[in-house]
């Protein structure tokens, strides 16, 4: 496994994907689960004490910790092989769904495939890659955003953390986040932004997305089809003072989200993202909804990587459009919301 290629990256995860099944999973047991957590008494040492790569599994999941802002986490167990080794983490969040993290072990790495549960539904998450020195502890993680839903998607997120020891405690040398974009070979990197840089004070630029807004809702009005909406909006945008911090995005399909209780509806959304006064966000957002029935969608989660442009094509050769363009259009909604 070379841990800089992006190629090995992906078709290692590909790989564990197409071999694994997390119903077939021994920590998976749904009805064991119910009747009790942490009764191998081996637990007790693997929470209360730094072990097992630093907390395994809190380190993908960093808002685990109590002190650490994001859901509310009120429970953790670990699951433990026969030899000691962990199988899997599980975690409740916020008491709405369980989160679990299994573990497949190599020679010098193992990998942590995430899933989030409801009842009988179940979202793939994040797959990480846990790289260990000869003393077995966690010196490297490459943790891959959306696991499953990047071997589908245009771009791919990696986040690289690289951790140390000092004594019993771990300590954060380095968080790098790499972004890189599908090509006929391979991957490109795109982006590099490092997590732990301190952030320069600079003056946001605010802009006017309210007039924006009045100038769309006039202007989809006219529209006949659905390629004539997209264009309508990026049409609209390039109106806009230059900003940048502006940020657009495209989400389209049916929702791989449903199972958290999101609506089931089929989503088609262009945003444009800018900054509020108060350090928040202004979204403009387009909706367009579809009589559809119960017919699936392929989903799309598009951003603006390189340019309004090439967001525009890149939203009119994807599936998600080409599913939905000749669909009956039931309603087209603009607004503009603060965050």
């Amino acid at each position: 496994m070379d841990f800089s290629s992006v190629t090995d990256l992906i078709d290692g995860m590909k790989e564990y994907y197409d071999s694994h099944n997390i119903r077939k999973s021994d920590i998976f047991m749904y009805e064991e689960l119910k009747e009790g957590r942490n009764t191998d008494p081996r637990l007790r040492e693997l929470i209360d004490r730094d072990r097992y790569g630093e907390y395994i599994g809190r380190c993908a999941r960093s808002w685990i910790d109590s002190d650490k802002s994001g859901p509310k986490v009120s429970d953790l167990t670990f699951y433990l092989r026969p030899d000691g080794r962990v199988a899997g983490v599980w975690n409740s969040i916020n008491g709405m769904f369980d989160a679990y993290e299994v573990f497949d072990y190599h020679d010098g790495y193992y990998t942590g495939a995430m899933y989030n549960i409801v009842g009988r539904m179940e979202q793939h998450m994040n797959f990480t890659y846990y790289i260990v020195n000869g003393d077995g502890r966690v010196t490297e993680m490459l943790n891959i955003s959306g696991g499953m839903v990047a071997l589908k998607g245009e771009y791919v997120l990696v986040r690289r953390t690289v951790v140390d020891c000092e004594g019993d405690e771990t300590v954060l040398v380095s968080s790098t986040d790499l972004r890189y974009k599908k090509t006929g070979g391979g991957y490109k990197l795109i982006d590099e932004s490092d997590n732990m840089a301190e952030s320069e004070p600079e003056d946001r630029v605010i802009d006017d997305q309210k007039e924006l807004c009045k100038q769309l809702k006039k202007a989809v009005k006219t529209c006949g089809t659905l390629e004539e909406i997209v264009n309508t909006f990026f049409d609209v945008i390039k109106n806009a003072r230059e900003n940048p911090e502006e940020d657009i995005t495209y989400t389209a399909g049916s929702s791989p989200y449903e199972a958290f209780g999101l609506p089931s509806e089929c989503l088609f959304t262009l945003m444009r993202w800018t900054p509020a006064e108060d350090d928040e966000f202004y979204q403009l957002e387009l909706n367009v909804t579809f009589e559809l029935n119960s017919e699936k969608i392929p989903y799309d989660n598009k951003y603006n990587v390189e340019g309004p442009a090439a967001l525009r094509e890149s939203v009119l050769s994807s599936e998600s459009f080409n599913a939905l363009k000749d669909k009956p259009i039931r309603k087209i909604s603009v607004k503009v919301n603060e965050t």
